[in-house]
């Protein structure tokens, strides 16, 4: 009986028809994710006018969302790992898109918010189980650029949520857009149930599998197996009884704080900006379709940049494209607070801005799934998110607090160069904690 080892026979071929369905699939899951979180935004000044409240009393409906993708990160990735991500994938669909119907029976801010809470966790649990899926599926000179294709949906569902959120709100009312938003996971948790298969990684973990993986084997490479063939995972097993105890071990203790850390900086500036530009761009005198078309622009600058990172980091490495990102980052946050007030300028501004705001907040998971072995990949990658995601609520929840005591938005660029500086350095210790320890390479 042969037995062949997965990383180095995924390696050896070149991506084919089965891993770029898998990618388009997760593509669509992570597209979701982009629409129903920036949906909120959009539809901010319409709760403002229809329940007759302020702009910081709006502070829960925007930052409740993100508490639930917090906490649904963090479950989901020790589910993931013991249950298989596809099974945890077509659930949270479900879930999260009847949670984001029912929210539009809503009539205040409460109800609103808990029922966000609720669509949020779906969501969490949505996101990094289908860019860990991709990544398992990946070969690993084309990982970087698969991953970061998959997380172009984060910011292409932006785009479409301006727009799908805008057009619903015109022709009838914000409710109309959370049942759409709600309606479009559902529909594709049955496409998911019907084409996605689970990661041949995780397969090879689960004892009584070797038939499904061998079938899996033979449509994903082009090679022919003899009868009884074993495929096997060469790389250390994690020895905590509790996965998510493993991302702490020593091994894995400077990797995993230094990541948490520089993730949380960035979605601190993301989530910021995706939760409040529009609004900050009305107070500079803009009008809502103004504000909204810079907010698309964020998006689209955010769709570019994805496309590149990949590349770059397959090619100039993890540590060293994600530092200079963020760097540049920092100084399009000074070139906009320094801007004059127009639409054009701020516009191309933001654009570029975006491309690598956004771009950052996609190359952590990255840096998290070539970081952690298959046994606890899927607990590393959603725990990097869920832990990321409280810097989105901080992030939001800070714009609330700016934005209540009158800060202009020149003011509140140039307050996130402190974010952009953390995230900076947390990659550059990740990168020499990495040289020291040399841990043996688990990515896969």
């Amino acid at each position: 009986m042969s037995t062949l080892e997965l990383h180095a026979l995924i390696d050896r071929h070149r991506v084919g028809r089965l891993q770029r369905r898998v990618l388009l699939l997760c593509l669509g899951v992570v597209t979701l994710d982009g629409i129903d979180v920036a949906m909120v935004s959009y539809l901010g000044p319409s709760l403002i006018s229809d329940w007759h409240i302020t702009k910081a009393q709006l502070g829960p409906v925007v930052t409740s969302g993100l508490l639930g993708l917090a906490l649904g990160s963090l479950v989901a990735g020790p589910l993931a790992d013991r249950l298989g991500r596809r099974k945890v994938i077509i659930a949270s669909l479900v879930f999260f898109g009847l949670m984001s119907a029912a929210t539009a029976l809503t009539t205040g801010v409460t109800g609103f918010s808990v029922l966000r809470v609720l669509t949020g966790f779906g969501l969490g649990a949505a996101l990094p189980n289908a860019t860990t899926l991709v990544s398992e599926y990946a070969p690993a000179r084309r990982r970087s650029a698969m991953m970061s294709l998959a997380y172009c949906g984060m910011t292409l569902g932006g785009a479409v949520a301006g727009y799908l959120t805008t057009a619903l709100v015109q022709v009838a009312s914000w409710h109309w857009a959370l049942v759409a938003g709600g309606a479009l996971p559902l529909a594709y948790a049955v496409v998911i149930a019907a084409a996605l298969p689970e990661s041949p990684k995780f397969l090879a973990r689960q004892e009584g599998r070797h038939a499904e993986l061998a079938a899996l084997m033979s449509r994903l490479v082009p090679e022919t197996f003899p009868a009884g063939t074993r495929f096997v995972l060469d790389e250390p097993a994690v020895a905590a009884k509790v996965r998510v105890a493993g991302l702490l071990t020593r091994r894995f203790r400077a990797g995993t704080l230094t990541i948490w850390a520089g993730f949380v900086a960035a979605f601190f500036i993301v989530y910021l900006m995706n939760s409040w530009l529009p609004i900050l761009m009305t107070d500079v005198g803009f009008s809502l379709t103004a504000a909204a078309t810079i907010g698309l622009l964020l998006q689209a600058g955010g769709t570019v940049g994805n496309l590149g990172i990949g590349w770059l980091m397959d090619r100039f490495g993890l540590h060293r494209t994600v530092a200079a990102a963020m760097g540049c980052a920092a100084v399009l946050l000074v070139l906009v607070a320094l801007a004059p007030p127009d639409v054009l300028v701020i516009g191309i501004l933001i654009f570029v801005l975006g491309m690598f705001t956004n771009t950052v907040g996609t190359g952590f998971p990255i840096l998290s799934a070539d970081f952690y072995p298959t046994s606890i990949r899927a607990t590393g990658t959603s725990w990097a998110t869920g832990i990321a995601r409280f810097g989105a609520i901080a992030g939001a929840a800070a714009g609330t607090v700016l934005v209540a005591v009158g800060l202009n938005y020149r003011q509140v660029f140039l307050a996130l160069l402190l974010p952009a500086a953390c995230c900076v350095l947390a990659v550059v210790l990740k990168a020499r904690s990495a040289r020291s320890i040399q841990p043996e390479p688990v990515a896969a």
